[in-house]
């Protein structure tokens, strides 16, 4: 399991100013906290790669190649 990067900095980006301003320590710690549950709630499931590797044909990357000539 691993956090949407997207979404943390979003909501990152928005709560960091506020947290910066604010003066009172312990509303700051709290602040933080609720930062922290709000990213955690975004939890996306790491998806297992292809099993097979895909293959190239290098002759043909361009669409010209397969045409015959003059």
């Amino acid at each position: 399991m691993h956090t949407n990067e997207n979404i943390a900095i979003g909501l990152f980006k928005e709560q960091m100013i506020k947290l910066i301003l604010e003066k009172d320590a312990e509303r700051r710690g709290q602040l933080l906290f609720e930062l922290q549950a709000e990213m955690e709630e975004h939890i996306l499931p790491q998806r297992k790669l292809p099993g097979k590797a895909r293959k190239r044909n290098i002759s043909n990357k361009y669409k010209n190649n397969p045409k015959s000539s003059f």
